[in-house]
């Protein structure tokens, strides 16, 4: 059946699906990623008594299902010889967690994957992400503070929109030079936002809807600097 399935999304390139990623690795558990076209994560194809696990290739696996009942997860790093690369979508959403620590095999964090834990008050991000996706830490409102990687690439639209965030620290990166749309929106405790010289682009609606006192710290002369200037942010130079 899954060969099947693979032919036919092949056959007609799907260009919408729930949760996507490149290549099948829906024919056999050896076929490497193949670019071009993308499928949707169904059913495990492996399971222990915490996670389900898809087969993206040969040597990596995406969590896709969580069947623990535990409050605070801590992620494996491998499964029967498979890294695990990427945490699916909506795989924890609502799950009453409370803590969460993240491998640095993980790369990727989905739409949605942690979104309406109201109770997360820790989580752990790996050293090696490069995508938060849309709505990841949505509603997470005992979330308090979380150190993003200097490896990121790209944060998704409402990632901590509704977080209990009081401080965000963007690193200095190569590859994130951009914060998009309501990243940060109706974040209600966050008063202290501190931005390298390497963000120069900051979407109109970013932090909307957050404190009236929050500052913002960045270099003198940066982007950040005219950003808070032209949406009435304070500003202060970075500390």
């Amino acid at each position: 059946m899954k060969k099947i399935l693979c032919a036919l999304l092949v056959c007609t390139l799907c260009a919408s699906v729930s949760i996507g990623f490149s290549g099948c690795g829906c024919s056999n558990n050896t076929q490497e990623q193949q670019p071009g076209y993308v499928v949707t994560a169904t059913e495990p194809d492996l399971k222990n008594d915490e996670f389900g696990f898809f087969i993206l290739n040969k040597d990596e696996v995406m969590i896709t299902e969580y069947l623990g009942s535990s409050k605070d997860v801590k992620i494996p790093d491998s499964f029967e010889n498979y890294k695990v690369t990427v945490i699916g979508r909506s795989v924890f959403n609502n799950k009453g967690l409370t803590s969460v620590e993240i491998p640095d095999t993980v790369r990727e964090i989905q739409d949605y994957a942690f979104a309406s834990n109201r109770e997360l008050k820790s989580v752990k991000l790996p050293s090696n992400l490069k995508i938060i996706g849309i709505n990841s830490f949505f509603c997470c409102s005992a979330l308090e503070s979380i150190e993003l990687p200097s490896s990121l690439e790209e944060i998704g639209v409402y990632a901590f929109c509704g977080a209990g965030l009081k401080t965000v620290n963007i690193p200095k990166s190569d590859t994130l030079t951009k914060l998009d749309q309501y990243v940060f929106y109706q974040c209600p405790n966050l008063t202290e936002v501190n931005l390298p010289a390497t963000i120069t682009n900051i979407a109109e609606n970013t932090f909307n809807e957050c404190p009236d006192n929050m500052v913002m710290y960045a270099p003198s002369g940066s982007y950040s600097q005219n950003y808070a200037k032209t949406h009435d942010i304070e500003f202060k130079e970075s500390k």
